[in-house]
């Protein structure tokens, strides 16, 4: 059986896109991009939560919507594009291939991106059923039967897995 390294150090690749060894580069380079999101995130709640403590003296509700749509626009404007970013300048999601084997890694690039965006086509289409049903109080199955639910989640099944096609193939790299 293959040593795959500790839970910790699969969860840092996935998240991080990194390919091939986790060395001790890669590690400081993760420890660095870490420690600064980390302490953006610090600020931000700081400051977030003591925004948000006196907008609800006046309205709670209001003030709690305002946190939850300020945290989600600063995890995913903010921080997710700055990982990415410096991840991306500091060559961790490069994968390097050998040129004899170019073909077959496009290949597989092609297949995973078809699973990829069948799974994100599945995973909307039940939850854009999902969001019919709460909103409007149908039944379920009826809520999967609506074409604008089929559409969408067509589209957007296709639309990812066609970005993340282009990602993956984008990242390859020749070995010289």
């Amino acid at each position: 059986m293959k040593n795959r390294g500790s839970l910790h150090d699969l969860v840092v690749k996935w998240f991080f896109g990194i390919t091939g060894n986790y060395d001790e580069y890669k590690r400081q380079v993760v420890g660095r991009i870490s420690t600064n999101a980390f302490l953006a995130c610090f600020i931000f709640m700081i400051f977030a939560t003591a925004i948000a403590g006196m907008w609800g003296m006046r309205s709670p509700y209001e003030a709690l919507v305002g946190l939850m749509l300020a945290t989600a626009v600063f995890s995913l404007g903010i921080i997710a594009p700055y990982v990415m970013i410096a991840s991306h300048r500091a060559h961790l999601t490069d994968q390097e291939v050998g040129q004899p084997s170019i073909g077959q890694v496009r290949r597989k690039i092609g297949w995973q991106a078809l699973g990829l965006g069948v799974y994100f086509g599945v995973v909307t289409y039940c939850l854009a059923a999902g969001n019919t049903v709460m909103a409007d109080g149908s039944n379920f199955f009826d809520a999967l039967r609506l074409p604008s639910n089929i559409w969408h989640a067509v589209f957007g099944g296709i639309f990812f897995g066609l970005w993340m096609g282009l990602i993956r193939l984008f990242r390859l790299k020749k070995q010289s």
